[in-house]
């Protein structure tokens, strides 16, 4: 039986913001009800030790988080929780210091990707407080501050500069943003269990995209795959439209969609460095993962 790394699932797709960087969804909103995410956990128990609560859609909006964390806790499933954390305060203490968390990761950069009436110092010190309090109590899993728009063109600069002075200050740290341009890391360490996170934007794949590949590989059903808020399965954490719908939990098992046709040539045309379906060979991403294996 193929194991996996992590398993991507979208408890909601509900998000209280609307960043540039992300497509416009088509899919209504929902929430996965936990009746369906209990099935889901007890079947991944033998395929991960890590699920991520994630595709589109933010956690925090449930008020009932630790009932899902609960359950992945009952499976002895790791997860990771990508939040924007626009609207963190003490209420959500209680589910984000919950003992299965493996890591919390805080999209920082999705405060520049919208318009707020907060300002960015009212914005991080809501995250700056949990993390404060995650730390009086010795937590043991990782905190990235996710900085994921490092173009070329240094167009955030400026909103950078102002986290790093921010972020600095308050945990005692002093970032260099011209060396961070210049070297661009994945990772610095600002803490105990505390990081910067580093990447730059990339694009959402699309059916719409002219540029085709038909050679190329993925760790789409490799080290990963994701599951909808419907209970769709799809390839990869950026399907978010189930382009790829690999089947639905609520008909079908995960064993069987995973031995299923579509994903066995899904899985072989990649170790074959050959791209089987249309968003793959559209995929913008995916290019990352050729310069990887060259």
């Amino acid at each position: 039986m193929k194991k996996f790394r992590k398993v991507h699932i979208e408890i909601t797709n509900i998000c209280n913001l609307k960043c540039s960087f992300c497509p416009p969804k088509i899919k209504p909103n929902m929430t996965m009800d936990l009746q369906t995410f209990d099935k889901i956990n007890s079947q991944l128990q033998n395929y991960t030790k890590e699920l991520a609560y994630h595709v589109v859609g933010d956690p925090l909006v449930l008020s009932n988080l630790n009932e899902y964390l609960n359950i992945s806790k009952k499976y002895s499933l790791k997860v990771n929780i990508t939040t924007t954390a626009n609207n963190i305060n003490k209420k959500h203490y209680d589910a984000l210091t919950n003992s299965i968390l493996k890591q919390i990761n805080f999209s920082i950069n999705s405060y520049n990707a919208n318009s707020h009436k907060k300002s960015l110092d009212n914005y991080l010190q809501g995250i700056i407080d949990f993390i404060k309090y995650a730390q009086s109590l010795t937590h043991e899993y990782f905190i990235n501050l996710r900085i994921w728009n490092l173009d070329d063109t240094k167009s955030a600069k400026d909103f950078n500069q102002q986290v790093f002075k921010k972020i600095g200050e308050e945990f005692n740290c002093k970032l260099d943003i011209d060396e961070i341009y210049r070297l661009k890391p994945k990772n610095i360490r600002i803490g105990r269990k505390l990081f910067f996170n580093f990447d730059d934007y990339f694009k959402w794949p699309s059916l719409q995209e002219q540029t085709i590949s038909k050679k190329g590989f993925c760790y789409g059903l490799d080290s990963h795959f994701a599951i909808l808020s419907n209970a769709d399965v799809v390839p990869c954490c950026l399907d978010q439209n189930a382009i790829i719908n690999l089947g639905n939990i609520k008909e079908k098992n995960i064993k069987d969609i995973l031995k299923s046709k579509r994903v066995l040539d899904i899985q072989k045309g990649f170790k074959q460095n050959i791209l089987v379906e249309e968003l793959c060979q559209k995929c913008d991403y995916r290019r990352r993962f050729d310069k990887e294996n060259k």
